[in-house]
């Protein structure tokens, strides 16, 4: 990796986006079993040489300084980091053998949870399958990077990016004067309090009861895909697919509600931005998100065109007035607040919840992901955390041409019934 040694500092200080993360963890924490823990996993042909892979690890400067990083306890007022600590012991990558009749990711790994203030805010799992397969599970807490991130580092791990550059941090921008962020900040409150009025959240109904994210997978083939991207067009889609996919979501997810006894709602749906620049590698470390959110009613839900119009024209509005750039900026300004007070500030505008629907669309980043250590790779996966307890979240992403979907969930809220259900809707908004 060509990066810059004094990159690799003691003290770490977290951006905005991470500082949201971190709001993030504790509501899971709050809610849930575990805190804001993404996973990603990669199949390969072959089995990947563990003793090999542990070697590579701890002999890289990258991995071991990753590694050693603890999130400090914040004092009011006082900017969140990470700080480095000194350790001896080895970097260890935990197998396991998966059992017979399950050829798949064991239980237990979806439960291993990670303390940012004392834990590495990373773990390496290898699971050996029947038939000379692998699955190398990579699982850490949000805080430290988004699911780009963690892509870029994987890669990085496997010899997977060739010859491209790797940026490990983001450069510093230029700091705005206090009364421009407190413009932008305002400009914000202003879009979110749409008409003066808060935001009420469509939500699914709360349990007392606490569960592990549960995931249900979809793989459509090449020719299912082609067809998807048509239809695209057909709904009337400009932007590329992602208002026609979060279109057909917002109607299954609808009518889950319906289904549940919950009508007349209005969807609030937050859906993140890469802010990264287009095909560079980096930054690897942080999450350089921004968000759009939409606004749906009932009646726009009507059809399927009608909705991606509406999303689109909503999208075009968010971006007219700046709104992704200007919620980086208030998350910026919010970063010395204590987190229980960032935390009322943050979800004021939903009466102290967080949205119950979270959609995003990774989009092609692993369509040219075919080698791994020298193993073909015959598919990855990203498995997120669930956006809010009781949550429902949906992920699109592309592999090697063929669209990618996960959807997680707790039983406590939705059951294997209401999953099979949503995956039927989903299909024929999707196919028409």
């Amino acid at each position: 990796m060509n990066t810059n040694k004094q990159e690799r500092t003691e003290r770490l200080l977290l951006s905005g986006s991470d500082y949201f993360q971190l709001l993030l963890d504790a509501h899971h924490r709050q809610h849930g079993l575990q805190g804001n823990i993404g996973r990603f996993a990669i199949e390969l042909k072959g089995r990947l040489n563990a003793c090999q892979l542990e070697k590579t690890i701890n002999n890289d400067p990258i991995f071991c300084w990753l590694h050693s990083l603890r999130l400090k306890k914040q004092w009011p007022f006082q900017l969140p980091q990470w700080i480095q600590i000194q350790f001896t012991d080895p970097i260890r990558i935990k197998i396991f053998e998966a059992p017979q009749q399950e050829n798949c990711i064991p239980q237990e790994l979806f439960k291993f949870d990670i303390q940012p203030h004392f834990d590495p805010p990373f773990q390496l799992n290898l699971i050996y399958l029947e038939q000379d397969q692998t699955i190398l599970l990579f699982t850490w807490n949000h805080i430290l990077m988004d699911s780009q991130g963690a892509e870029i580092l994987v890669r990085y791990l496997g010899n997977a990016i060739g010859d491209k550059p790797i940026q490990l941090l983001a450069s510093k921008n230029t700091q705005l004067s206090i009364t421009e962020q407190l413009k932008q900040t305002q400009k914000t409150r202003n879009f979110i309090f749409f008409e003066k009025k808060s935001i009420f959240i469509s939500s699914l109904e709360k349990l007392d009861s606490k569960g592990i994210n549960n995931y249900h997978s979809l793989c459509f083939s090449e020719i299912e895909t082609a067809q998807i991207i048509a239809n695209c067009r057909r709904a009337g889609a400009r932007f590329g697919r992602s208002p026609f996919l979060l279109a057909a979501c917002m109607h299954s997810f609808s009518d889950l509600l319906k289904r549940k006894g919950r009508t007349n709602t209005t969807l609030w749906v937050p859906v993140p931005q890469n802010n990264r620049k287009k095909g560079a590698c980096g930054p690897l470390v942080g999450n350089h998100l921004s968000f759009l959110f939409y606004r749906l009613f009932p009646q726009h839900l009507e059809t399927m065109q009608k909705t991606v119009d509406v999303i689109e024209q909503q999208m075009i509005d968010q971006m007219r007035k700046d709104i992704p750039a200007s919620f980086s900026i208030m998350m910026d300004l919010l970063l010395r607040l204590p987190l229980w007070l960032y935390g009322k500030i943050v979800k004021s505008p939903t009466k102290g919840t967080l949205a119950s629907f979270f959609f995003s669309d990774t989009g092609k980043t692993l369509e040219d992901f075919n080698v791994f250590c020298g193993l073909p790779v015959s598919n990855a996966i990203h498995y997120p955390p669930n956006s809010s307890h009781p949550g429902f979240t949906i992920i699109f992403m592309n592999f090697q041409k063929k669209l990618q979907v996960i959807m997680a969930y707790t039983e406590a809220t939705v059951n294997k019934e209401d999953i099979s259900w949503f995956e039927s809707s989903l299909r024929k908004n999707l196919f028409g």
